[in-house]
């Protein structure tokens, strides 16, 4: 089935027997027991939907975490100062802000610096450890950055500076010379190669804990934990599932005080949703990261004074405004007729008029909007800098890689779903031929449907079980239905970017529907404009103070 948008769609395939026997050893209905049958839940996973389970570490036996644990402990008993050097997104932020709670905890004394994303660029280099010279201590620890800092690590080394390294994204070899180098990705067959650095510094952190006998559960780090998780769009599937499950339903979020803030200044009521993860924290603790001020979450995140509290968050959410505003007049502003598109798989955008800070969110824009793997590149002094977000069919942090290795690209790094680079402005074409050369599979990508649905059958009990197999995100993506012969009724805009409206069948039954960030889009115009029936792809959610009203979130449509 072919969508106005021209994405080809189909009912997902399962094993029915398979399911039949989910079905009947589990008790669960027959939808939910698709689902799980086609998304290849393991019997671990499929024991965690109705019952809570203990998070086991399990890098307690693994070499890199023993000497990164025996290291910061020796300089524990030495009572010498440590340096945490982060990066300056959630899960910079958030595995820097797990360190310094537990030094703050032992009253060890310690100093961080989040680089800034224009003037110090991602990660680590001898340029930022020349501008920090003064913070140097003899023990660093860099989380979030750092797999091909082989050239910052050297420098420290000359200095005798000992040096642990947290990190989760691409690599190459050799590896940078660090006395420890903790990043799961080194073992191929490793089953947690996709954990964020933060949990990887929370697991680090149990280990410490263990050996110093202190309490080493601790509810608002593993709750922090989830935060980057789910920001740093971890597939949430296995241990990173568990993960934000477990401090899902084990913490309140109004024990900490900035989310409590937030909540405040949003006018939240309703209990605290799984998606307010991505959609409510994240891009607020992001925009001080993206807008020039790298350090402000870190801050916010380590702080116990109210009044500080409420400073930093008036300034974040006003940053998240702010960014808001300039991304929507920088997305207005591309003008489409100069899209490069690579091998119809990659869209590169080439505008040097968008801030540094929001061409990653843009990437993510387009990616959204044309279901493909999306550069965008702006001006950093005389360099290009790039940001890359990319469709499940593409390793964009491998191809980065490959482009560093080739020295077509200056320096770059990332994951399967993200990546970002800095480009010499004479090799841009340079790079755009190396893409078109890549590999790609020709076979298109098919978008995926549970099954038919009625509306009849859409209700609060039907959802509740869909919630079971709750979070969703990358890896578990929240099912999706297909409704037909709907008609449009009352669309409006939303905030200058959503479109809400109403769909009502043939027997007269409405349902609640909304189209995010989709003003001036093909899909948002056909919402607000098209007089004759329609069907939708669709998932849904349920909202309200009871969770009593249903919404439909529409992905496509068929006319």
């Amino acid at each position: 089935m072919i969508s106005v948008l021209g994405n080809i769609w189909k009912e997902i395939t399962f094993n029915r027997h398979i399911s039949q026997k989910i079905k009947q050893d589990y008790k669960f209905n027959s939808v939910l027991s698709n689902l799980i049958t086609h998304k290849k839940f393991n019997k671990e996973e499929i024991y965690t939907i109705e019952n809570d389970v203990d998070l086991i570490n399990p890098f307690v036996k693994d070499k890199d975490f023993e000497l990164a644990k025996e290291l910061i402990i020796y300089f524990i008993n030495l009572k010498k100062k440590i340096l945490i050097i982060g990066d300056y997104d959630v899960d910079g932020s958030v595995a820097t802000a797990l360190l310094i709670k537990l030094f703050k905890q032992i009253e060890h004394p310690f100093d961080f610096y989040i680089p800034d994303r224009v003037e110090d660029g991602y990660g680590i280099s001898n340029k930022l450890f020349k501008k920090i010279e003064k913070k140097l201590t003899e023990l660093v620890i860099i989380v979030d950055s750092g797999s091909k800092s082989f050239d910052a690590i050297n420098y420290l080394n000359k200095l005798n500076i000992k040096t642990i390294i947290i990190d989760h994204h691409e690599l190459v070899k050799p590896y940078p010379k660090s006395n420890s180098f903790i990043n799961p990705k080194k073992n191929k067959n490793n089953d947690h190669s996709n954990l964020c650095a933060s949990a990887l510094v929370y697991f680090l952190i149990d280990m410490i804990k263990q050996k110093i006998s202190l309490k080493n559960y601790s509810k608002s780090d593993l709750f922090l934990t989830a935060l980057a998780t789910v920001c740093d769009v971890m597939p949430l599937r296995g241990l990173n599932r568990n993960i934000v499950q477990k401090a899902y339903k084990e913490y309140n979020h109004k024990n900490l005080d900035f989310i409590n803030y937030f909540y405040l200044k949003k006018n939240r009521s309703n209990k605290f949703d799984y998606d307010d993860f991505g959609y409510l924290i994240g891009p607020i603790l992001n925009s001080g990261g993206r807008l020039n001020k790298s350090n402000l979450a870190t801050k916010l995140i380590i702080s116990s004074n109210k009044n500080e509290i409420q400073k930093i968050s008036n300034q974040l959410i006003d940053l998240n405004t702010k960014r808001k505003e300039i991304e929507i007049n920088s997305i207005n502003k591309i003008n489409y007729k100069y899209l490069v598109i690579i091998e119809n798989k990659i869209i590169i955008i080439k505008d040097l008029s968008i801030p540094e800070g929001l061409i990653g969110i843009i990437a993510s824009r387009f990616l959204e909007k044309f279901n493909k793997t999306t550069i965008v590149l702006t001006q950093s002094g005389n360099l290009l800098k790039g940001s890359a977000r990319s469709t499940l069919d593409i390793n964009i942090g491998s191809i980065i890689n490959d482009a560093v290795f080739n020295k077509i690209l200056m320096n770059g790094g990332g994951h399967k779903m993200a990546a970002g680079f800095t480009l010499n402005i004479k090799n841009f074409d340079k790079f755009k031929n190396f893409l078109s050369k890549f590999k790609f599979s020709n076979q298109d990508i098919k978008k995926q449907y549970v099954s038919k649905i009625s509306t009849s059958a859409i209700n609060k009990d039907f959802l509740t079980n869909l919630e079971k197999l709750a979070p969703y995100g990358n890896s578990n993506e929240r099912p999706i239905f297909f409704i037909e012969n709907l008609t449009i009724y009352k669309p409006k805009i939303i905030n200058n970017s959503h479109i809400n409206c109403l769909l009502k069948d043939k027997k007269n039954k409405t349902l609640n529907a909304i189209l995010f960030n989709s003003v001036n889009t093909d899909l948002g115009n056909y919402i607000l404009n098209y007089k004759k029936d329609i069907s939708i792809f669709c998932e849904f959610k349920l909202y309200g103070v009871n969770n009593n009203k249903i919404n439909a979130h529409i992905h496509d449509i068929v006319i």
